[in-house]
């Protein structure tokens, strides 16, 4: 893509209800915005072939296992443990156990994104032939 149809597809996005098709390396993507109800803000969903699929969501390790996941969804890491239960356990547990459990985290992907320069970036990355269809 182009930078005048990044352009566009950013435009689009920024209104309410928004949606744009994409063909990435044979894949069909449909972005579409909503309201997260949760959040109060704007959001894109990702739709891969028409679809989303909870099984893609799985992760084997750190990775995800499925290639749609991979190309097209958003990654996140969260630490395990809060800031408050590790000072607890260097309290309770020692100064060792507690950073053990400090390392700790949770990698997991969602087909939601709130950051359009995100998206665009991990289309990229991932993807070599993005065209836009409508």
């Amino acid at each position: 893509m182009q930078k005048y149809d990044w352009d566009e597809l950013r435009d689009q996005m920024d209104q309410p209800y928004g949606q744009m098709t994409l063909m990435c390396d044979g894949f069909r993507v449909e972005l579409m915005q909503y309201t997260n109800a949760k959040s109060r803000s704007w959001c894109t969903a990702v739709f891969v072939n028409d679809s989303r699929k909870y099984e893609w969501l799985r992760m084997e390790g750190d990775q995800p296992e499925h290639e749609e996941a991979r190309r097209f969804y958003r990654r996140s890491t969260k630490k395990m443990f809060s800031g408050a239960e590790i000072a607890l356990y260097r309290k309770t547990a020692g100064k060792k156990r507690a950073d053990e459990l400090a390392s700790k985290t949770i990698t997991s992907v969602t087909w939601d994104w709130s950051n359009f320069n995100a998206l665009k970036k991990h289309l990229e990355a991932n993807n070599t032939s993005i065209e836009r269809l409508h």
